[in-house]
């Protein structure tokens, strides 16, 4: 059996990296369920129904409006507005590296990654196959940031978000550092 694919695409562990990147992203995305619920004080199933009909910027813009609706105990209204701008790196991060395209910077061993924008503008940035890994792995930290802020605001402040068999937390998770923009 010979190795797929057969032709270039990108060095192996820069695929690798983009792959676990998604995947990522994935389950990160998942915590905009999750967070929507909890802001808005609605379930879960309600919050999927409007987020599954948003792109990531208005899931943000949404969650920060109802944020903004209610007072918050100290912890809780440090943390939300912080998932909320560590949401909008995220998303901006894994969208330039998943919907831009790899290229040959010239034998730098750095990937190239040429990106079209919503205003029709290409750019040409280079990367590293660190910085593809950071994303990735701030997706991961991001991840368990949201699930776990989440099970606080439903266990401590929002009884309707709070589903059968959820995380139960008392205290608010620190916060983790904010992650880097890509450039």
């Amino acid at each position: 059996m010979s190795e797929w694919p057969s032709y270039q695409v990108a060095d192996n562990p820069v695929v690798y990296a983009l792959g676990v990147m998604n995947i990522n992203y994935v389950r990160f995305e998942a915590t905009h369920v999750l967070m929507l619920s909890a802001v808005a004080n609605i379930e879960q199933n309600q919050a999927a129904v409007f987020v599954s009909r948003m792109n990531p910027s208005e899931r943000a813009n949404v969650i920060d409006i109802f944020f903004k609706r209610r007072e918050w105990p100290d912890e809780a209204s440090r943390a939300i507005p912080h998932y909320i701008a560590a949401m909008r790196l995220l998303t901006d991060s894994r969208n330039m590296l998943i919907h831009g395209n790899i290229v040959d910077m010239g034998g730098t061993k750095q990937p190239g990654i040429l990106s079209l924008n919503r205003q029709g503008l290409t750019t040409l940035f280079q990367s590293s196959l660190s910085s593809i890994r950071q994303v990735a792995d701030d997706l991961h930290i991001y991840s368990l940031f949201g699930f776990d802020l989440n099970a606080y605001v439903a266990t401590e402040l929002h009884a309707t978000a709070r589903e059968a068999g959820m995380l139960a937390l008392s205290e608010c998770p620190v916060c983790p550092p904010m992650p880097q923009k890509l450039k």
